[in-house]
Order: structure tokens, then sequence, then C-alpha cells
């Protein structure tokens, strides 16, 4: 980066000015004028702005280098001078040699005048920017520092320290990184427990259990991070911990997830409007920006500055760690699509008030996009936050489409797939997860309006092989819904390559605990194996033996689309031609909840049946009126999913035989969908 430079020769020419004090007000001057422009970089003349941001960045810069080179200034002075300097090389440059010169010589002059407060917050720096270069070796650092600060009893510092060192791990996120993760917060939670810290304990088991959440998606992950949960709730009583509200946010959406996690709609509703009512609750702590402050009674107060660093000591003497979170609005906004998640599972019986918050979220973050609250904020902050919306808006749209699909809704879902490609797009360094839940939403899509060939090509990418080695407890979860989906795919005797079904079904083993833990999964997994030859053609007994399982994991979880898909199979498979009472019954039942479910594809195949049934009954007049309907509801279906079969033998009008393409079951041509 090319320097400015600022002459100090003016020093001797006026003995009654502080120089080095007016270069440093005019540094921070330019750093704010600098970050002014940071602020609107995502503006239309952006560019421009990008121009005057690193011009008047250099020039901040300059003031601050002059300062340290060309005057003497008192020690504390200096090191406070270094600090700022290498801060702003770290948030706002890639030059990450000279912020670790400057922090290098920063830490020795702390140590020669015992600074310990400044030499913690350059070492706490000093560790961010060796982890830029080099992961392992700021963690060796901070090792050391933590070991030192717990020879002086420095505990605000420990804390400080530690919880940075887990924050780096976690960015890491190699088993070992987690594993060492675990033991640090063991760590704090030992010392806090001895010194009766009780809002670091609180956050300490709170992350305790966003670890166990992100380290894996079973039941015992679950379990285990529920009891963490319950013992930070049991600390929320405190006086302390009980006034910091975005640690009580922080348990509720914690909490939420773990509910989320386990498909428990009956817990996650009332997790959901606890978290509403907090995020709507009236605060006046004024930290609007995500940041809070963490109370550590047992710091000895004289060892603890009044100031902005990352310890510090309040006007009434007590001693807080200092913590960034997100800005309200950010957690506002995840609020919406918590709550919709938390929702979905009756979205089509309550006004579509899932897909409601998912659309007022996106309209939220539209009307804050390119705007940021904080108007002194670094450009790699504000890129951060830009990001990180980008991202949310992401998954927004990937929770809509999916929601209608659900309901059949495929002109919608294909306008919005497009929109959550054309937004992914521009995401620098793109998830992982983003693009897998991209692709196989593609598939699903293509899948529902009949293009059986384009899905098939998706589903069988290497990232959803089954032989993949799946980078998260999300990515197992799409390998096994895209196997499933290539099964009901090439499930017709007629497709080239249905002889690989028992193959491809056996390939499923591995992945079996999962999907027996997994109770939507577990539901499709039984459906699939009630229709399709393992090796053997499905018997009576064994059909009903998974499709009883399928349906009550689908009762477990409120799924209104495997309950319906399950009934619709039920009738046909065992009511199919009789005459009773409890034959309307089963295919009644079957058409209720594909109304519930607002499916017009299921509509239409149970519509179908009790019209067949009521004309095996004798009541013709009333068969045909629901044979109707279910023909206008077949009309609205994709080309792809509809064929015009012509008029059936002694039906006088022309009757729409639903099915998709390739996808009908090798019994009598039972459809089946997924």
């Amino acid at each position: 980066m090319p320097r400015a430079t600022v002459s100090a020769s003016a020093a001797s020419q006026n003995p009654f000015v502080d120089h080095s004090h007016l270069l440093l007000g005019l540094a921070e001057e330019y750093l704010a004028a600098a970050r002014g422009k940071a602020y609107s970089r995502t503006s239309k003349d952006r560019s421009n702005n990008m121009r005057q941001y690193y011009k008047l960045l250099t020039t901040g810069l300059a003031c601050l280098e002059t300062v340290l080179k060309r005057f003497k200034v008192q020690p504390q002075l200096e090191a406070n001078v270094r600090l700022r300097y290498a801060s702003v090389l770290y948030e706002d440059t890639e030059n990450m040699l000279e912020a670790e010169q400057c922090l290098s010589e920063g830490i020795k002059l702390c140590d020669r005048y015992r600074f310990f407060d400044l030499k913690y917050n350059m070492e706490h720096l000093l560790a961010q920017v060796l982890f830029k270069a080099s992961p392992r070796a700021a963690m060796k650092f901070l090792d050391g520092v933590i070991k030192n600060a717990g020879a002086y009893q420095h505990t605000a510092w420990i804390y400080a320290l530690r919880f940075l060192k887990i924050a780096l791990l976690l960015q890491l996120s190699t088993h070992q990184d987690i594993l060492s993760a675990h033991s640090q917060l063991r760590s704090i939670s030992t010392l806090a427990d001895r010194t009766a810290d009780k809002a670091v304990l609180a956050i300490v088991s709170t992350l305790e259990a966003l670890v166990h959440l992100r380290q894996s998606s079973s039941a015992e992950s679950t379990e285990q991070a529920q009891r963490a949960l319950a013992f930070a709730r049991s600390l929320q009583h405190d006086p302390v911990v009980g006034q910091i509200p975005q640690l009580a946010l922080l348990i509720n959406i914690t909490d939420l997830s773990c509910s989320l996690q386990q498909f428990d709609p009956t817990q996650a509703v009332p997790k959901m409007q606890a978290m509403q009512a907090l995020l709507e609750s009236p605060r006046d702590d004024g930290n609007e920006d995500g940041t809070f402050s963490l109370p550590v009674p047992s710091q000895d107060p004289s060892r603890a500055p009044h100031g902005n660093g990352i310890v510090r000591k309040d006007l009434t003497g007590s001693v807080s760690v200092r913590f960034s979170w997100a800005p309200w609005t950010d957690l506002y906004m995840l609020g919406y699509l918590l709550s919709s998640m938390s929702l979905a599972h009756r979205n089509t019986t309550d006004g579509l008030r899932s897909e409601q918050m998912l659309k007022e979220g996106l309209r939220t973050l539209d009307k804050n996009a390119g705007k940021s609250e904080f108007i002194c904020e670094s450009v790699s902050t504000v890129s951060s936050r830009h990001i990180w919306r980008q991202t949310l808006r992401c998954f927004f749209q990937i929770h809509l489409v999916f929601s209608l699909c659900t309901r059949t809704a495929w002109e919608d879902a294909q306008q919005h797939l497009q929109g959550l490609k054309d937004n992914a797009a521009v995401i620098p360094q793109q998830p992982i997860l983003l693009s897998l839940l991209i692709q196989y939403l593609d598939a699903m899509v293509n899948q529902g309006i009949g293009h059986l060939d384009t899905a098939l090509s998706i589903f069988q990418r290497p990232c959803f092989s089954i032989t993949t080695k799946p980078s998260s407890p999300a990515h197992t979860d799409l390998i096994i819904l895209s196997t499933f989906n290539i099964i009901l795919i090439l499930h017709p005797l007629d497709h080239v390559l249905h002889r690989t079904l028992p193959a491809i079904l056996s390939s499923l083993h591995p992945y079996l605990p999962r999907i027996q833990s997994t109770k939507p999964l577990l539901s499709a997994y039984n459906l699939i194996l009630a229709i399709t030859p393992n090796p053997d053609p499905p018997t009576i007994p064994r059909t009903k033996q998974h499709l009883q399982a399928a349906l009550q994991a689908a009762k477990s979880v409120s799924s209104i689309q495997l309950q319906c898909i399950t009934l619709n199979i039920m009738s046909y498979k065992f009511f199919k031609g009789l005459v009773g009472e409890q034959a309307e019954k089963s295919v009644r039942a079957s058409e209720n909840l594909a109304r519930k479910g607002m499916d017009g594809l299921w509509r239409s195949v149970s519509a179908r049946s009790v019209a067949e049934t009521l004309e095996m009954a004798g009541r013709v007049e009333e068969a045909g009126r629901v044979r109707e309907m279910g023909r206008e509801i077949a009309r609205r279906l994709p080309e792809g999913v509809v064929q015009w079969e012509g008029e059936r033998e002694g039906d006088g009008g022309g009757d729409v035989v639903m099915k998709r393409r390739q996808e009908t079951s090798t019994n009598n041509d039972i459809p089946v969908y997924y």
C-alpha cells in the first residue's frame, strides 16, 4: 500500500503546539472518514468510494506511523498508538507482517514498563494476526500467553484469551480442533466455577451446547447440548446473569435449534415464542452493534483499567470481558428464519404463516441491503456483514423453495430457485452446504415437474454419492435423500437401471443409524421399503409393517406430506376394490390429508381413489363429482406430470390418469412420489 508522508519539521516552529497529539487527532479523523466510505461500499458509486477510502486510510496510517517514528512520546501513549496502528493494519489491510512487527515491539515495551493490560490486548490481537498466516503458530502462541496470565492470576484475561482460542479452533473445524475447543471450554468452566463467575459459566455452557450441535446431528449430541443448556438456564436466576439480554437470546436460539434438529414441533413452537418475546422486549443496554459485557466479579478491580479494551472496568468498579456478537437487526432477521422453520410443519393449515415469515424476512433484508447502522466500521467488518446477510438471504430462499415444493407450487418454486442461484453466485467463497442445497433443490424441482432424466443426473453427482465422505451432518442427510430419490426414479420395471435397486438399497446400510434416529428420514425409508423389491417383491405382512412404521414416524414429526403419501399407499394396497365403511374411511382420510397439505398431485390421486370406492358402493353420482374435482386439480399440474390417456372405457368423459412418468410402482401402478 502506498504511504503518504507527514513531515515533523514543523514541530520546532511552534514549541507550544504538541504535534504528536495533533497528528493522532488527525489520524482518528482520517480513519473515521475512511470507514464512512467503507460503509457506503455497496452503493452505486462504490468504485469512487473505495478510492477515497484507501486514500484516507493511507493518510491516517501515515499520521500514526509518523508519531511512532519521529516523536518521543510517553511509553503508555506509544503502546496505545502501536496497538491502534496494528489493529488498523489487521482490520483494513493485508499487511500482516508489519502488524506483527509493530505488536512485537509494543509487547516488549509493555514488558519493560509493566503495562499488563495493554500487553494482553496486543497479544490478543497478535494471535489473530498470526492465525491468518499460520493457525498452529497462533495456537502455540496463545498457550504461552494463557499460561502467563494464569501465573499472574489475571482471571478476566484468562477468560478472554481462552474464548479467543475457542473461536479460532472452531474456524478450523477439524475433529481434533473440536475436541480442543471442548477442552478449552472445560478449563474455563472449572475456573469460573471455582471463582463463582456465574455469567461466564452461563455462556460457557451455551457455547458447549453450540459446539455439540455443530459437531454432530446425532441424538447423543443433541442430548448433550440440552444438558448444557439446562445448566445455563439454571444460572439465569442469578441477578448478574439475568441482566444480559444477548446471553438470554443466545440460550433461547440454541435451545430452539435443539428442538428443530430433533424435529420436535411441539417443543419448537413455545421456544420460538420465547425467542420472539426476547427480540421484541425493550432493552436499555444501548449495544445495538451486538457487543455486550460479561461481568467478572472475581477479578480484582485494581488490576483492570478504565477504557474500551477487551477487559474493562466501568465507573462502579465492576470488571467485565467484552464480547462481539451479531447486531440486533441481524438477530431479528435470524429470528424470522428460525420462526418460519418452527412453523413449517403446519404451514398449509396455518394460512401459510411459515412462508409469510420467510417473505417478511426477505423484505427486511432488502430494506437493509447496502446499509449499516454503525458508520465507523472497518471495510472487513462491513464486507463480512454484507456476505453474512447475503448468505442469510440464500437460506431464506432455500426454505421458501422447500416450502413451495411441499405444496406443489412448482412455478413459484422455479422462480425463487432462480433467484436463489443468482444471489448465491455473488457470494465469495460460497459455503459448501449452500452449494449442495442449491443442487439438491434443482434436482427436486426437476423431479417435481416430471424432468426425471435431469433430476437423476443431478442426484447422481459425486457430491451426493453414497461413497462420498460427508462434510457436515446436513451433507449426510442430502446424500441419504438423494439416494431415496434415485431409488424412486429407477423404480419402474422398464427402467434400464431398475436392476441396480437392490445394490443401491444395500449401500444405505452404513447410514442406517442416522436414518433410524431421524424420524422424517425413517418414515421415507419405510415407504421405500414397502414398495421396493429388496431383493424379493414386498409381501403383505412386510408391506404392512413398513407402512405402519412410516405412518408412526410421520405422525411424530407432524408431517402432513408423509402421512398423506403413506395413507394413499395403504388405501391402494389394502382397500382397492373393496366395499365397506373401512375402505371409504381410508380413502377419505387420504384425501383430507392431501387437501390439508395443499398437495395438488396427491389431491388428484386421492380424489380418484375416493371416486372408485364410491362407484364400487353404487354411489355413481357422488363419485362423478369427486372425479371431476380430481380432473380439475390435475389440469393445473405440470405437463411433465400429467398424461392425458384418452377416454376410459365406460367413462363418458376424458379421464385424467395421474402419474409421474417412469415413476410408478411395480405393484399395479401405485403412484409413488417423494
